[in-house]
């Protein structure tokens, strides 16, 4: 069983609570160059973990939430690699002008998050927190449903976005729920002729309403205090040109349009695959491994969105934690538990022989 089965004492806990922040401190992050983006990477065991920040985040910004806690190469025991998605952080100067918001959906982003997996990892998990996570499934249901190379062995999404679980649940949603998602859309359009005219102007109508549109402002990790976490997100967020946050949030408004709902119907679908060639080629059922990863706090990217795609995805397995301080003290472990699972279920499915 996994190492999520054993149950330590309050005091041994805390040892290994300590022993894991004071691994993650002394982890040194190399920046790469990574197909068309550019990101951090730990080089270590294969399959490695590829993973996308959410709207408005980067690496940078991810490291003063405490992201870095839980995403410890040694603590998983395998490489990882974190992308700064297009127009953000080190990867600001892949936007391209003349695509405008297109370049930003959830599908595109997920595109250039293969490709950057691709060049760097031989192969690997996909992962992603917030609309990383939308991108991360975008990425793994392409890969999936064309049999690719990449597909990976399994997927790692921290607290979804509630317009992902509408979306992926369109089919079946009340009437209620479509005219949400309608009023989130709005929202973020909104937001974007507000941040056209300048940052001070989307800061005042995020201050006037009570909204954030950057995923990672109410959600921290990390043991320092939230107000310098904050102003360091904020400030990061501040370094993306206007018109390509505008044409950002454009895009993530574009991916919630009903006609993405139907992309997102091959969740939890299995495929057929060829086995290796010293089984004869027989065909044999194969299914991505899902872990949802979610925690209260936050009403874009609340527990009931990962529970609603836990749903949706058959044999899927979702974790809450009550606190970010639970959540930055247990999924490393529980991460890193799912990864071993669900690489040594496909190392055994390829190896299986028919009877």
């Amino acid at each position: 069983f996994s190492l999520s089965c054993y149950w330590f004492s309050p005091l041994e806990h805390m040892r290994r609570t300590q022993l894991r922040r004071c691994s993650a401190s002394l982890i040194r992050w190399a920046e790469v160059q990574a197909g068309d983006l550019r990101g951090l990477s730990v080089v270590g065991t294969s399959p490695g973990l590829t993973w996308a920040h959410g709207l408005g985040g980067s690496c940078q910004a991810d490291g003063a939430r405490g992201i870095d806690g839980i995403l410890n190469p040694r603590a998983l025991g395998r490489s990882v690699l974190r992308v700064d998605l297009r127009g953000h952080g080190r990867s600001a100067d892949t936007h391209e002008a003349d695509r405008g918001s297109s370049q930003y959906t959830w599908p595109e982003l997920a595109r250039d998050f293969r490709k950057a997996s691709h060049a760097t990892l031989s192969r690997a998990f996909f992962g992603g927190e917030a609309l990383g996570a939308a991108v991360a499934l975008h990425a793994a249901l392409a890969a999936v449903a064309k049999g690719a190379p990449d597909s990976p062995p399994g997927i790692v999404l921290a607290r979804p976005p509630l317009a992902l679980a509408r979306l992926a649940a369109m089919g079946s949603c009340e009437i209620q729920q479509q005219q949400q998602q309608q009023q989130h859309r709005d929202r973020l359009e909104a937001a974007a002729a507000a941040v056209e005219r300048g940052w001070e102007a989307l800061e005042q109508m995020e201050l006037d309403t009570g909204m954030n549109f950057s995923d990672g402002f109410g959600i921290l990790y990390g043991d320092g205090h939230g107000d310098s976490a904050r102003a360091a997100i904020l400030e990061g967020r501040r370094a993306i040109r206007t018109e390509v946050y505008a044409a950002a949030l454009r895009g993530y408004r574009q991916s919630m349009e009903p006609s993405g709902a139907e992309f997102l119907q091959t969740l939890g679908h299995k495929r057929q695959e060829a086995m290796a060639n010293d089984a004869y080629g027989v065909p044999l059922t194969k299914q991505c491994q899902v872990l949802l990863l979610a925690v209260p706090g936050d009403a874009d990217h609340p527990v009931e969105a990962a529970q609603q795609l836990a749903k949706m995805l058959p044999g899927s397995e979702c974790i809450v934690a009550t606190c970010p301080q639970e959540a930055r003290d247990n999924w490393p472990r529980q991460v890193a538990g799912f990864l071993k699972k669900a690489w040594m279920k496909e190392f055994l499915a390829k190896r299986t022989m028919p009877q």
